[in-house]
C-alpha cells in the first residue's frame, strides 16, 4: 500500500502558510525605536537652541487599527554659541494612541506624560509633555513628523519643536 506523502505534505504546507498569514494579521503587540532630529519652533527655545537630537523606544498594544503606546527616550538640545544658556537633556515617559487611517500604512498619533528636563547648570525639573503627529509605516520602517514640547517654567508657556523621526517597528 502506497502512502500519500505528497498530498499530506502539500496539505500541511498550505495550512502552515495560511495560519502564518492569519497570525500576521492578528498581531497585537509591536515594539519600535526611532532616531529623532528636532527643530525648535517656540521663540525662547528657537532663540537659544540650534537643534535637538536623540532616540526613543516604545511598545504598542492594540487590535485592528488602534494601538495604545508607551514611549521613552533621550534628546539633547544644543545651545547656540553666545546665547548664555547651556545644552539641556529631555527625557520623556509618555502614554499615547496610534490610529492607522489607511490600512497599516499611514497613522496619526498623540502622546502625553512627564519629562525630566536636565539643564546643564541647574537642577533637574519634571514637566508635563505632549506631542501629536502623523507618520507612515512601510516594511517595518517608521517615518513621522510630530509637534512636540513640554510645559516651560521660565519663561512660562510651552517649549516646542518639530520632531522628525525615523526608525523601525517590529510586530510580535
Amino acid at each position: 500500500m502506497k502512502k500519500p506523502i505528497k498530498p499530506v505534505l502539500c496539505t500541511v504546507l498550505l495550512t502552515a502558510l495560511l495560519s502564518a498569514g492569519q497570525l500576521k494579521a492578528q498581531r497585537l503587540v509591536f515594539i519600535f525605536g526611532h532616531l529623532t532630529y528636532n527643530t525648535p519652533v517656540q521663540s525662547n527655545l528657537k532663540d537659544n537652541y540650534r537643534f535637538g537630537a536623540g532616540a526613543e523606544a516604545g511598545v504598542g498594544i492594540g487590535r485592528g487599527q488602534t494601538f495604545l503606546t508607551a514611549t521613552t527616550g533621550y534628546t539633547k538640545f544644543n545651545s547656540k554659541s553666545g546665547s548664555g544658556v547651556g545644552n539641556f537633556g529631555y527625557v520623556p515617559v509618555k502614554l499615547g494612541l496610534r490610529q492607522y487611517v489607511v490600512g497599516k500604512l499611514l497613522f496619526l498619533n498623540a502622546n502625553a506624560g512627564m519629562a525630566v528636563i536636565k539643564p546643564k547648570d541647574a537642577d533637574n525639573m519634571s514637566r508635563f509633555t505632549a506631542d501629536v503627529g502623523v507618520g507612515a509605516q512601510l516594511l517595518g520602517l517608521d517615518l513621522s513628523i510630530n509637534y512636540d514640547g513640554f510645559a516651560a517654567k521660565d519663561p512660562s508657556g510651552w517649549a516646542s519643536w518639530i520632531a522628525f523621526k525615523a526608525g523601525f517597528r517590529f510586530g510580535l
